[in-house]
C-alpha cells in the first residue's frame, strides 16, 4: 500500500505540471492565440523574451540567497571541523543554487526546441507558441516552493512538489518528441502527449518503488543498529584488574 501511495502521489504531481501548463497557456497568458512566426529563429526569440526574465530572476535569487547565508555560516574556506558543525541549511542552499542553475539551462533549451516544433503542429491540436512560454513560466514559479521544501525537509520529499510541478522531469519526453520531429519529420500531437504521460507513469513507478525500498532498508538497518546497541549495553565486561 505504501508503494502505491508514493507512486500515485508522484504521478499526480507530474500530471499536475501538464494541467498547470495548459491552464496558464490558455487562460493566463495575454498573447494572441494565433501568434505566427515565419522562422524557427523568430519563434525561439519570441519565447526567450517571455521566459528568460522570470527564470533569470529566480536564478539570481538562488545565488544571492546562498551568498547572504554566509553572514551566518561562512563556508567558503571551510575546514573539516567547521563543516561538521555547520548548519544544514547552508548546504541545502548550495544544492538549491546548483540544481536551479542546471535545471534552468535544461528548461530554457527545451522551451526553445518546443517553440520550433509547435509551429508545425496542426491547428486542430490547439497548440501554439504559448505552450513553451507557459512551460518556462511554470518552472520559474515553482522554484521558490522547491527551495522552501528542500530547506525544511532536506532528507525527505519536501521539494517534490516544486520539482515535479515545475516540470524539470517533463523536459525529457519533450526533448524526445522534438528529436523525433527533427530527425524523422514526425508530426503528431497525440504522440507528444503519449510520451509525456508514458514517461510520467514510468518515472513515478520506478522512482516511487525505489524510494520506498530504500526507506524500508534504512529503517531495517536502524532497527538492527539499535538492537545491537541495546545488546552491548546489557553485556558485562570484566576489566583486566578483575581477572587477576
Amino acid at each position: 500500500m505504501e508503494v502505491l501511495f508514493v507512486i500515485s502521489t508522484m504521478l499526480a504531481l507530474n500530471l499536475l505540471h501538464g494541467a498547470s501548463v495548459y491552464v496558464t497557456a490558455t487562460y493566463f497568458l495575454s498573447l494572441p492565440p494565433a501568434q505566427h512566426h515565419e522562422t524557427a529563429v523568430e519563434a525561439m526569440g519570441y519565447t526567450l523574451r517571455q521566459i528568460l526574465g522570470p527564470i533569470l530572476t529566480i536564478l539570481f535569487l538562488s545565488f544571492e540567497a546562498k551568498a547572504i547565508s554566509r553572514l551566518w555560516v561562512d563556508d567558503r574556506f571551510e575546514t573539516t571541523r567547521h563543516k561538521e558543525r555547520s548548519a544544514h541549511w547552508p548546504k541545502v542552499l548550495d544544492r538549491c543554487q546548483y540544481q536551479t542553475f542546471e535545471q534552468s539551462v535544461t528548461t530554457v533549451f527545451t522551451c526553445m526546441l518546443m517553440a520550433t516544433v509547435v509551429r508545425d503542429l496542426p491547428t486542430s491540436a490547439g497548440v501554439d507558441i504559448r505552450l513553451p512560454i507557459a512551460w518556462g513560466l511554470i518552472f520559474a514559479a515553482m522554484r521558490p516552493l522547491f527551495t522552501i521544501g528542500y530547506i525544511f525537509d532536506p532528507n525527505g520529499p519536501g521539494r517534490a512538489f516544486g520539482l515535479f510541478v515545475g516540470g524539470f522531469w517533463a523536459n525529457f519526453p519533450a526533448a524526445v518528441y522534438c528529436s523525433l520531429h527533427a530527425l524523422f519529420g514526425i508530426v503528431s500531437f497525440s504522440l507528444a502527449v503519449g510520451l509525456y504521460i508514458g514517461f510520467a507513469v514510468l518515472m513515478s513507478v520506478v522512482m516511487g518503488a525505489a524510494n520506498v525500498t530504500v526507506a524500508q532498508s534504512n529503517k531495517s538497518s536502524s532497527e538492527i543498529d539499535n538492537t545491537r546497541s541495546k545488546g552491548l549495553q546489557g553485556i558485562g565486561y570484566q576489566s583486566l584488574d578483575d581477572t587477576k
